[in-house]
């Protein structure tokens, strides 16, 4: 039952928004009473922390798999996936950026947002490592601003251009890193 309570919130809060989402709608989707959904968790807040986290991994894997091949093409595909998703009906950016901005700054549900975007960067950081990066740690977080910064800006715009035009900025900040041309 908890796995459906989260599995609800998760895509709720996702498609709706955390703030617009009410405990009431996500035992409704889960097909639960408000009561059993207290007994799993303690209020709105935990619930939100459990949803995130339990979309942790799956982000990851589909941003970043962790897999064989060179470590330019596996981080621009990463770039092609936001294109792609953002010119999908329903798609509303990265869903850890989107719930830091609804929620106040004190939330509990921000260590999960801080967890998955420190893990986000661990894995640009072991790819920027394979490009041969002077400075792995500094083109990691570069690579994570364009992530986001394309992930906003295509639920900004409408578009997946943003995520294009990120995808041609890592390009050339992966080159200029390893102290090579294009």
């Amino acid at each position: 039952m908890r796995g459906r309570i989260v599995s609800a919130a998760r895509d709720l809060f996702y498609e709706q928004g955390v703030t617009a989402t009410g405990v009431d709608a996500v035992a409704e989707r889960a097909g639960v009473g408000k009561m059993s959904l207290y007994r799993h968790f303690a209020g709105k807040a935990e619930l939100v922390e459990a949803a995130l986290r339990s979309r942790d991994s799956a982000q990851l894997d589909w941003l970043l798999p962790d897999e064989a091949g060179p470590a330019k093409e596996r981080v621009l595909a990463l770039f092609d996936r936001i294109a792609r998703a953002a010119s999908r009906p329903g798609f509303h950016g990265c869903p850890f950026v989107r719930a830091a901005v609804e929620l106040p700054g004190d939330h509990p549900a921000h260590g999960a947002v801080r967890d998955h975007k420190a893990r986000l960067l661990v894995r640009l950081e072991s790819a920027a490592r394979d490009l041969g990066a002077t400075d792995p740690s500094r083109l990691a977080r570069q690579l994570s601003m364009l992530v986001d910064g394309a992930s906003a800006g295509c639920v900004v715009h409408g578009a997946s251009t943003p995520a294009e035009d990120a995808r041609e900025l890592a390009d050339l900040a992966m080159a200029a890193a390893s102290g090579g041309g294009r």
